[in-house]
């Protein structure tokens, strides 16, 4: 019986002079290099995901709603603080009308509403800008009818640029 007392003293004293060992090798600054890449990656993230306060949506923006009919929105879209304005077109088959938008940003929500011109339809159109996804959108139609569904999107400027081209 006190050999085997003896036997753990022994192992649990060979453990913790090995845990000791590891310790100190852990602490030496040549292996904490390794943290030191791994926390400007991290910090790198941390700006990544604080730029999404500085969006500044001008930009080019064609804009398909996924919806029946099919149709696709070919806009310039400008942003004043929070107010988005902007002009295009929207193109159903063969068909293009001109149209204007006027919309909003509040957090990271954005919301445009597109009228096309000698038409009494209106889109509205909302889109998450935490996702970059896609969005939803609803048309009220001239005869009193509805239809609405998902939209992609894809803009040609760097909205996380300033509207005065400085990047962010």
């Amino acid at each position: 019986m006190i050999y085997k007392i003896l036997l753990c003293i022994a192992v649990s004293v060979c453990l913790l002079s090995q845990a000791q060992a590891l310790s100190s090798k852990l602490m030496d600054s040549g292996s904490l290099d390794l943290l030191g890449d791994f926390s400007e990656q991290m910090q790198n993230d941390i700006h990544a995901d604080n730029s999404i306060q500085d969006v500044n949506i001008t930009g080019a923006w064609l804009i398909e709603l996924l919806g029946q009919p099919r149709e696709k929105m070919k806009m310039y879209l400008l942003q004043n603080g929070s107010l988005i304005s902007g002009r295009g077109e929207i193109i159903g088959g063969e068909m293009a009308r001109k149209a204007t938008a006027t919309g909003s940003i509040s957090g990271l929500e954005m919301s445009l509403n597109v009228l096309p011109e000698g038409a009494a339809d209106s889109y509205h159109l909302n889109l998450s800008l935490s996702s970059l996804a896609g969005g939803d959108y609803l048309v009220h139609q001239a005869d009193g009818g509805s239809r609405s569904g998902r939209f992609t999107f894809a803009v040609s400027a760097n909205i996380f640029k300033a509207a005065s081209g400085k990047e962010i």
